[in-house]
């Protein structure tokens, strides 16, 4: 992941450090961020991934810059990945309307998913329907956020998570719903009452 880190500093100028820390783990040395004044371990779990090496540099930088990845890279097995300041983002928000650039280069943020995407085939096809023009990336995107809505419903019904966690979750959840279908203008499919 080392690699993924030079890219990325590489793009912003090279003013990214690292440092590297034995941590006893399977998966290796903790690779810690240096920026300005700030730094940080990146928080893997079991074994070193993509996409928390990817938003966690995102983290570090976004003060100053936000990394976007290309959405049409979504279907090829290579993603593409713009990073700018955040003074041309909003330049290219202005000149193109947030909705139309969010239509090609979606927001890395700490909760998405890059690489290991599994989705439903059936709610994605009910969402291209009303969508026609929306990229496959933030259909699945979208579909991420339901099914963490959906897993946290479940657990609720288990008794695995008190009522008041729940609420707090899914009000959460709903919350980034509302905002995800007004930045990348989504439709959702009318739902039929019996």
């Amino acid at each position: 992941d080392e690699d993924i880190v030079k890219y990325f500093n590489k793009a912003i100028g090279n003013t990214i450090s690292v440092r590297r820390e034995d941590n006893k783990k399977l998966y290796g040395d903790d690779i810690i961020l240096i920026y300005k004044d700030k730094s940080m371990i990146i928080p893997y779990q079991e074994k070193m991934d993509r996409d928390t090496t990817i938003k966690s540099i995102n983290e570090l930088i976004k003060d100053d810059f936000s990394i976007r990845l290309l959405v049409d890279s979504a279907e090829d097995d290579t993603l593409s990945f713009c990073v700018l300041p955040n003074e041309q983002w909003e330049m290219l928000e202005k000149e193109f309307g947030k909705n139309n650039l969010n239509r090609y280069f979606i927001k890395v943020t700490p909760k998405i998913k890059m690489f290991d995407l599994q989705y439903d085939v059936v709610e994605y096809s009910r969402l291209k329907n009303v969508n026609p023009g929306a990229s496959f990336f933030n259909i699945v995107s979208y579909l991420e956020i339901e099914k963490r809505e959906k897993n946290l419903t479940e657990q609720r019904h288990k008794g695995e998570i008190e009522l008041k966690v729940y609420l707090q979750q899914k009000k959460e959840i709903s919350s980034e719903k509302e905002k995800f279908i007004s930045e990348y203008g989504l439709k959702l499919p009318e739902t039929k009452s019996v």
